[in-house]
């Protein structure tokens, strides 16, 4: 089996080929999903703003049917592009959270995009779930720390730029994460301190090269 980081990478070019690239994942950012998703042995999970596909590609590829994913998009743009792209994967795609079925439990839930009813999602996650929000996005960063003011947080960044046959310049350093465990475990607690030196790890990296 390809392991985490050769599945990214190859869904990273993979996706900087397709039209409406420029708003794709970072290879980093899909690299730690799939291992988030791994670790926390996650079963269900809902993305605010599919995109092209870029993420639910990368996940139904690796984990196959044992993956219950959802998302919402309403851009006509990527919801043609999710037909093609997804085609052959298992997926439940809505135009907003409106019409999500939120009476069931997420263990991870994926922030992507813009979403104004983003409170709805509160009581729709599992009790140790994970919240992932790729890109810079700091309303929806201010607007979570306030909904799960005791979780743990971590901005996970890379220390290694992008891949030159990628989207995005290689010149510049891989998008990073946002990463909230609302109530961690042990194990998430550990994992979570360990990023938390990566991170530091990695600006100090970046700082100095």
């Amino acid at each position: 089996m390809k392991s985490l980081k050769q599945s990214a990478v190859e869904t990273y070019l993979e996706f900087s080929s397709f039209e409406g690239s420029q708003h794709i994942a970072s290879q980093f950012a899909i690299y730690k999903t799939l291992q988030i998703i791994r670790k926390n042995k996650v079963m269900n999970i809902l993305e605010i703003g599919l995109g092209i596909g870029t993420l639910p590609s990368a996940v139904l590829n690796y984990f196959g049917s044992d993956i219950n994913y959802s998302g919402t998009e309403d851009n006509e743009f990527c919801l043609k592009s999710l037909k093609e792209h997804l085609k052959s994967k298992k997926i439940e795609i809505f135009k907003n959270l409106d019409d999500v079925n939120l009476e069931k439990k997420y263990d991870l839930l994926i922030i992507d995009g813009k979403e104004p009813n983003l409170k709805k999602i509160a009581n729709s996650l599992s009790q140790n779930a994970v919240i992932i929000i790729e890109g810079d996005r700091m309303n929806q960063y201010q607007e979570i720390l306030h909904m799960f003011s005791k979780s743990l947080f971590v901005h996970m960044t890379s220390n290694k730029k992008n891949h030159p046959k990628g989207v995005f310049d290689e010149n510049n350093w891989q998008g990073g994460v946002k990463v909230f465990f609302i109530n961690p475990t042990i194990k998430q607690k550990i994992y979570w301190f360990k990023e938390k030196l990566n991170t530091k790890f990695n600006y100090l990296k970046r700082k100095n090269f």
